[in-house]
């Protein structure tokens, strides 16, 4: 099975936890700590000047998220499949409320300023299928493509760094962190043990 362009795969979903470290314990390998945006999740297809948008529930949204597929069109590749957050930033740079961000996926599109996607995962790239490599391949691939677009994250096995990154995240109103094995593939439409949750009350 191969993924082919414009036809969305379902996403790889997270289990969770209830600290960061009860997330590294059970993830048991060296792992990827990054904020959890406040957000919805977008999938974006690209090839030449072809984009196509998609949400979590693979419904195609494009022509309500014309700044995103302008921004995709203009990364320096040929053909590209991304995984993200769409989401509206205040002037601060923090989350906006999440209605406004919502807004723009209803069947009455409202209008919001400042919204953006952030990406976290790379399923392919000019002709390749990466789903298949490491998550810390990937991202070292999706960083050198989209440069600021991407989700901070870090890679560490130490607990009081990994909580140092929740902290960040909360600091700027997101909703937690995911902790991932970095050695993890892309597993479409399954929530494993490799990616974890943890979203504080």
């Amino acid at each position: 099975v191969e993924l082919t362009l414009f036809r969305p795969v379902k996403p790889m979903l997270a289990q969770t936890a209830e600290s960061v470290v009860e997330a590294l314990e059970r993830v048991d390998d060296q792992v990827a700590v990054e904020w959890k945006l406040d957000g919805i999740r977008v999938q974006v297809h690209r090839q030449g000047d072809r984009v196509a948008v998609y949400t979590r529930n693979l419904n195609q949204v494009t022509e309500r998220l014309e700044e995103i597929a302008a921004d995709v069109r203009r990364l320096p590749c040929h053909s590209v499949v991304l995984d993200g957050e769409a989401i509206v930033l205040d002037e601060s740079g923090r989350p906006a409320r999440f209605q406004e961000t919502a807004g723009r996926f209803g069947t009455e599109v409202m209008e919001t300023r400042g919204l953006q996607a952030f990406y976290f995962d790379l399923l392919h790239i000019d002709g390749e299928d990466v789903t298949d490599r490491p998550l810390i391949e990937r991202r070292a691939r999706l960083e050198a493509l989209v440069g600021d677009r991407l989700i901070p994250q870090t890679i560490t096995t130490d607990p009081a760094e990994a909580e140092g990154v929740l902290a960040e995240a909360l600091e700027f109103r997101h909703e937690g962190v995911m902790v991932k094995a970095a050695s993890s593939p892309y597993e479409a439409g399954r929530r494993g043990a490799a990616w974890l949750k943890v979203k504080p009350v």
